[in-house]
C-alpha cells in the first residue's frame, strides 16, 4: 500500500507530526515491499534533500535491499562506499543483505565463480571494518558452497565459524549433515552429529533425524 503510505507521509505536517528519519525509513520500506524500485532512488535522494532529512544506516540498508531485489547488485555494493563517504558505518544487516544477494545470483550459472569470490571478499571486508560476522553470515557462505557441491570449502567455512567462536544452528547442521551424507562422507556427518550434543535439545533432535534417515537408506 505504498500510495497510502506516501499520502500519509505527505500529510504528517498537517497532522502536527514531524517527518523524521524514522518515518522516512518506513516510507522507503513500503516502497521496497511494493517493488517500486524505480521510485526508490528518487525518494532516497530527492525527498531526503528536500525535507533536510539526515539518512541513517537503516535508510542505506533499505536502499541496498531494493537494489539487490531489482538485480542491481553492483549498484548495491557501491552504496556501501557511499555510506562510508557520508560517515555512516555499514553494519551486519548491510553485509548480510549483500551476501544473500550474492548467493541468490548464483542462479546465473555463468557467473557462479565470480559471485562466490566476490561474496567471500565482502565477508572478509567485514573483519576489516570491525564488524563481527554472525551465524547467518557464515551459513550464507556455507550454503553457497553446498549449492556448488563443494564439500571441502563448506567444511573449511564450518571450521572458520568455530575458530571465530560462532556456534552452528539448526540451519548449519541441517544443510551440512544432509550434504555430507549425499557426498558419502560419513565421518564428517558423524562429527556433525556429535557436535549437536552442544546445542539445544530441539537442534539435537533435528540433526538426529537427519542422521537416522541417512543410516536407514
Amino acid at each position: 500500500m505504498y500510495k497510502h503510505a506516501r499520502k500519509l507521509f505527505d500529510e504528517m505536517p498537517n497532522l502536527k507530526c514531524q517527518r523524521t528519519v524514522y518515518a522516512f525509513n518506513a516510507l522507503l520500506e513500503a516502497c521496497v515491499r511494493a517493488e517500486k524500485y524505480d521510485t526508490m532512488r528518487e525518494l532516497f535522494q530527492e525527498l531526503s534533500e528536500e525535507l533536510s532529512i539526515e539518512r541513517d544506516v537503516v535508510s542505506y540498508n533499505t536502499l541496498i535491499k531494493a537494489l539487490c531485489k531489482s538485480g542491481s547488485l553492483d549498484s548495491a555494493v557501491s552504496v556501501m562506499d557511499e555510506m562510508e563517504n557520508q560517515g555512516i558505518k555499514p553494519d551486519k544487516v548491510t553485509f548480510n543483505t549483500l551476501l544473500k544477494a550474492y548467493h541468490e545470483c548464483k542462479k546465473f550459472s555463468e557467473a557462479e565463480d565470480l559471485w562466490v569470490n566476490e561474496a567471500i571478499e565482502l565477508f572478509e571486508e567485514m573483519g576489516k571494518k570491525d564488524i563481527i560476522p554472525n551465524t547467518l553470515s557464515y551459513n550464507t557462505i556455507i550454503k553457497m558452497f553446498v549449492d556448488d557441491r563443494n564439500l571441502e570449502e563448506a567444511k573449511r567455512w564450518y571450521d572458520k565459524m568455530a575458530e571465530n567462536e560462532h556456534y552452528p544452528d539448526n540451519a548449519t547442521f541441517g544443510m551440512l549433515i544432509h550434504f555430507a551424507c549425499d557426498k558419502d562422507d560419513l565421518d564428517f556427518a558423524l562429527d556433525l552429529w556429535r557436535a549437536c550434543k552442544f546445542v539445544t535439545k530441539d537442534k539435537k533432535e533435528f540433526c538426529h533425524m537427519k542422521m537416522t534417515h541417512w543410516l536407514l537408506l
